[in-house]
């Protein structure tokens, strides 16, 4: 008698575990995630406090965070980003985090990055969800290319070469030195 006492009491355990479990994952299979409003090519931005858009060519925007593990192990990548700056670029970089430009121009310093621009914002006024996020942006403020996360090595040599200065053309004229 004692053995089918457990029995039923451990069915009856079961049963309400059973229960319990379906009710709660039916209210979190059934209730859909809010859409992001992440950022997009062919997105307008709205205007970086102090910055101009129409004074660049193109601007490069690094949508960091402090502490963002992904945007630490990404550094090295950034640092030859901005070297490439020094040797030839058409684009302007600037790096916009969520907390005070001067609570994280140290950060930059220490990892460094030789950006144009600090930029203390809310990251989801450029539609930035997620750190790191990289938005190549034109004159008029829309977005050309957009890279989310930690880059693979080919998604950096894409950012590389759409940030690099054009070779100037090689024209052959009067003294030319230009060998075909």
């Amino acid at each position: 008698m004692k053995t089918k006492i457990e029995v039923a009491a451990n069915i009856i355990v079961i049963v309400i575990a059973v229960v319990v479990g379906s009710v709660f994952l039916k209210d979190r299979l059934s209730t859909a995630a809010p859409e992001l409003d992440a950022v997009k090519v062919g997105d307008k931005l709205t205007n970086l406090d102090g910055w101009d858009w129409g004074a660049h060519e193109q601007t490069l925007v690094l949508g960091l965070r402090k502490g963002c593990h992904f945007c630490e192990d990404s550094a090295p990548f950034y640092q030859r980003l901005t070297a490439q700056q020094q040797g030839g670029s058409n684009s302007t970089m600037v790096a916009v985090f969520p907390d005070a430009a001067d609570a994280v121009k140290e950060v930059v310093q220490s990892e460094g990055l030789r950006v144009h621009a600090l930029a203390g914002v809310p990251l989801e006024r450029l539609k930035i969800s997620g750190t790191p996020t990289l938005l190549l942006v034109d004159r008029s403020g829309t977005v050309m290319n957009a890279w989310i996360g930690m880059l693979s090595p080919r998604q950096e040599l894409e950012v590389m070469r759409a940030t690099t200065a054009p070779a100037p053309r090689d024209l052959k004229g009067p003294g030319s030195t230009v060998q075909n």
